[in-house]
């Protein structure tokens, strides 16, 4: 088995945030651009430390090819962005919103690029701030293309992560009974979480520090993406869907199983057995060189090959970074190659209307040869069939 790489629990060096920075002006380089803009707050968060609720007053990171990265910022945040940046800022400050003539957020921002420029803008940017973006502007997520292949650093983070959630899993298997409530298994599970990630991270931000837990009882478990109701109780049997997820201090992960309550339908066992072979075949297939798109596909033969291609509601996995969810995509329309140090999740998934579902899911590293999963929770349906 590949050694885990060691848990990281404290902050960004300047260091690592300046080669984010510097892998950023690289590609503006080769497509001679002068200046590349994020308003998108996971982007600041990524180059900077510095994590923002937006309302009406922006915040915007201006990356010139060379010299400083610049910042405008509302002076009522600016303290607040110095106590959290770590990557050096020249900062560029307006008052207020609304303001007087010359003195509101575009005046400042539009003083910043020269309007025979070339812009790079990233397409999360909100047409409010691109209609006022000066220069030539180009359409270029640069910042997603770089966070697709994590440092050695974010890697320590997401183990970090992973070690919490796994052991929030454990505890959600625990107290997950017949009639228990879902309000329960939340609030213990996330109470456990959330203290942990605050004992070993004492200055976590809490802006980017959350947790879901959760069970899909049989009842709704074929379709993913309910919210299940607060007071809505454990039933007996299965398929139940576990979800764990969190943002540790800024750091996405998740781990998902299927488990069974006192006895196994018989109904179960195909799907549940089908699905385990989908997932083994992802595992076997996410190796660097491999395209995304083919595991996708092949996975899916697998799927359909069993008599379920009607109850597959989605892909084989997706990314995983500062975010929960973000590129690569274990998809047939992504046609890009895996490479070593990406971070993804695996969970091919089966939904039966009137029966369950069937998903495990891993936070799953790429490595030089192959990949190991980050995450650990019980995984052969003897081990998820819960005795009461």
């Amino acid at each position: 088995m590949t050694k885990l790489p060691e848990p990281i629990t404290t902050p960004p060096t300047e260091e690592e945030l300046t080669s984010r920075v510097e892998k950023i002006r690289a590609k503006m380089d080769e497509k001679n651009y002068d200046y590349y803009v994020s308003f998108d707050p996971v982007n600041i968060y990524y180059l900077t430390n510095f994590a923002n609720l937006v309302h009406e007053r922006p915040f915007i990171l201006i990356i010139p090819k060379k010299g400083t990265v610049r910042i405008v910022c509302p002076l009522l945040e600016t303290s607040h962005v110095k106590a959290r940046a770590r990557l050096p800022l020249d900062y560029k400050i307006y008052y207020e919103f609304p303001a007087p003539k010359g003195e509101n957020w575009f005046d400042i921002y539009r003083a910043e690029i020269e309007d025979s420029a070339s812009v790079a803008v990233e397409s999360a940017m909100p047409v409010g701030i691109y209609n006022r973006t000066p220069g030539k502007i180009v359409v270029d997520d640069i910042i997603d293309d770089v966070r697709l292949v994590k440092t050695k650093y974010e890697i320590g983070r997401t183990v970090h992560g992973c070690q919490i959630i796994s052991e929030g899993h454990e505890k959600l298997l625990e107290i997950t009974r017949p009639g228990a409530m879902e309000i329960t298994v939340y609030g213990e599970t996330v109470r456990a979480m959330m203290g942990k990630a605050l004992g070993e991270i004492p200055e976590a931000n809490l802006i980017v520090t959350r947790f879901l837990a959760a069970v899909w009882p049989p009842s709704i478990s074929h379709d993913p993406h309910r919210i299940p109701k607060p007071f809505m109780p454990m039933e007996e049997g299965g398929p139940q869907v576990s979800i764990i997820g969190g943002q540790v201090d800024g750091y996405g992960v998740e781990i998902e199983r299927t488990f069974f309550l006192g006895k196994v339908p018989e109904n179960a066992k195909k799907p549940f057995d089908t699905m385990i072979e989908a997932r083994s075949l992802a595992y076997e297939l996410a190796v660097p060189g491999a395209r995304f798109s083919d595991i996708d596909k092949k996975v899916r033969k697998i799927v359909i090959d069993a008599g379920y291609e009607d109850y597959i509601l989605h892909r084989t996995g997706h990314g995983m970074g500062i975010t929960g969810h973000e590129a690569p995509f274990l998809a047939i329309g992504d046609d890009r190659e895996i490479v070593p140090d990406m971070i993804i999740s695996v969970e091919p998934g089966i939904y039966i209307e009137g029966q369950g579902g069937f998903r495990h899911s891993d936070t799953v590293l790429i490595t030089e040869t192959g990949n190991v999963k980050l995450t650990s929770a019980p995984e052969t349906m003897d081990e998820l069939t819960i005795p009461l």
